[in-house]
């Protein structure tokens, strides 16, 4: 892949090179082969098109319909007609407040309904098997809603080794993403949880929080030295990204987004190794014994595996 050379700041370098297809001819086989398997980043259309909130879920309808639902954002409480407001309103300068990883089971069952079910390339999704769930869930689906110039906090690859699939219902976005070799440059947090989170850019005031293009490069020099991937996500479009890629996001215009975590053959591996080592940390059953079932369970599982 070519990295054309990027003039902020002497680095990173940044290719706008992401794969993008359509569902429909992309196909099960193909997808697994090419994307799922290797863990590599693609842009997936057609694959939302089932879903009421396509054509549904707009600002007018969530101030309209749902204009009281109570929010609490970054210690902030409003409700959800203010932050359409504020999310209309959002300039790059003048951030609304981000709604971000907003759990979408307290959400009202109507709009729960509103996008079920799940794409066809989030699964198989083995977080969902009564195998791995019966003791408690740990599938997330979750909703963001910002405006112009918003931010996620954090450059990050998702907990626990599992894909991410971001499904674009409104507005434009556009990602970073750099794969799992960058790690290096990365700048890792230290400390006892895991090390999914770069130093990157964190700030103290938030509305600093991730300005990719303001890094230290006293402090963080190496990170000069990541090639990563810099592309926009639109709607009706859904992001696979895989385990262990870093990636963070900045909305380009007012912006609903849908997310779910997901577990198959392809990260299995360093799921439950992660899952043996961050989850289970500090609990009573030991982690030994947690392993070698997931090990079974990986097996099993791994038979039916398309």
């Amino acid at each position: 892949m070519h990295y054309p050379i990027n003039n902020v700041r002497n680095g990173p370098a940044f290719s706008e090179e992401i794969d993008r297809h359509d569902w429909s001819r992309l196909g099960r086989e193909r997808y697994v082969r090419e994307y799922v398997d290797p863990l590599k980043p693609v842009v997936i259309t057609g694959a939302l098109e089932h879903w009421p909130a396509r054509s549904k879920w707009t600002f007018d309808f969530f101030r309209d319909y749902y204009g009281d639902l109570p929010l609490e954002i970054d210690g902030r409480n409003l409700s959800m007609a203010q932050l359409i407001r504020e999310v209309c309103a959002s300039t790059p300068d003048a951030p609304a407040p981000y709604l971000r990883n907003h759990l979408v089971t307290n959400l009202p069952g109507p709009l729960q309904a509103d996008i079920t079910p799940m794409p066809t390339c989030t699964r198989p999704n083995w977080l969902e098997h009564p195998l791995i769930s019966a003791r408690g869930s740990l599938t997330f689906i979750e909703l963001y809603i910002g405006g112009t110039g918003a931010k996620f906090p954090v450059l990050h690859y998702d907990g626990l080794h599992t894909h991410a699939f971001l499904m674009q219902i409104q507005g434009v976005k556009e990602y970073i993403a750099f794969a799992p070799d960058q790690t290096p440059y990365m700048y890792v947090r230290s400390g006892p949880k895991q090390p999914n989170v770069s130093q990157i850019a964190e700030q103290p005031n938030i509305s600093e929080i991730n300005d990719m293009e303001n890094w230290d490069t006293s402090r963080f020099a190496l990170f000069r030295n990541a090639k990563g991937v810099r592309f926009t996500l639109h709607p009706g479009e859904t992001l696979f990204m895989p385990a262990g890629w870093w990636h963070t996001a900045r909305i380009l215009s007012p912006s609903i987004t849908i997310s779910i975590n997901g577990v198959n053959a392809a990260n299995w591996s360093d799921f439950r190794k992660d899952f043996c080592r961050y989850h289970m940390a500090g609990r009573k059953l030991p982690p030994g014994l947690v392993n070698a079932y997931f090990l079974f369970v990986g097996k099993w599982l791994g038979l039916f595996a398309p």
